[in-house]
């Protein structure tokens, strides 16, 4: 069965481009026109993940994406150079990946097709001697215990426990885990290691340290 993608756009002609996208790689799209159309979609319980595009819609999509990650899905927006202001209130509303326009069709591919290789749960052996982590969907699961995570932050926290122990940089990070590093700033980074810590606050054997003037590294123990 095709992962539906639920499409936030009134922009009839780029609906119908991102339709031809996606069918092309085995995704189905769906049109959403307004925000009652979005609610009505995350009733279905059919969708794997939504595109915004916040240069056609007309209400506030901050908001939309807040509903939209409460309700457990990933989230993608198409960011122009007009709405790249938004940017960071959709990163704190649990935005998952900006893709800048023009639209490359292979980053918006990277994005959904990354989502739908985490459908499977996969151990990372790398730090099976320090902590028990398995990759879940949407989630991962740490000595038992389960935490729910966006597809970014998945991301992040591989690249970092792939590096256990070693700094890595900001911009190691913007490379290896987004799709358009070029769109992405310093503190964008900070903020998705600020909600991973969030996350993690109840565990005492697994921490992101702060290395002052060069990065971030991830630090397992064992219980």
């Amino acid at each position: 069965m095709a992962a539906v993608i639920l499409v936030c756009s009134q922009n009839a002609e780029l609906y119908l481009l991102l339709a031809h996208i996606l069918r092309s790689e085995g995704f189905e799209a769906h049109l959403a026109v307004n925000d009652d159309d979005v609610v009505d979609a995350c009733a279905s319980g059919e969708l794997s993940a939504v595109i915004l595009d916040c240069a056609a819609w007309l209400s506030d999509v901050a908001p939309l994406c807040q509903l939209l990650k409460d309700s457990g899905l990933p989230v993608g927006a198409l960011i122009g150079e007009n709405t790249r202001t938004q940017h960071l209130q959709l990163i704190k509303a649990g935005l998952d990946e900006g893709i800048a326009r023009p639209l490359s069709p292979s980053k918006l591919l990277a994005f959904l097709q990354g989502i739908s290789s985490r459908s499977e749960v996969s151990p990372l052996p790398n730090c099976a001697a320090a902590a028990e982590i398995v990759f879940a969907t949407h989630a991962v699961v740490v000595s038992g215990k389960r935490i729910a995570l966006s597809p970014m932050e998945m991301r992040i926290l591989k690249f970092l426990l792939e590096r256990q122990g070693q700094i890595s940089t900001r911009a190691q990070l913007i490379e290896a885990v987004w799709p358009d590093p070029c769109a992405v700033e310093s503190r964008t980074v900070d903020v998705h290691i600020g909600r991973l810590r969030k996350a993690f606050s109840g565990l005492s054997n697994l921490r992101i340290r702060t290395v002052y003037g060069a990065g971030y590294a991830l630090e397992c123990h064992d219980l």
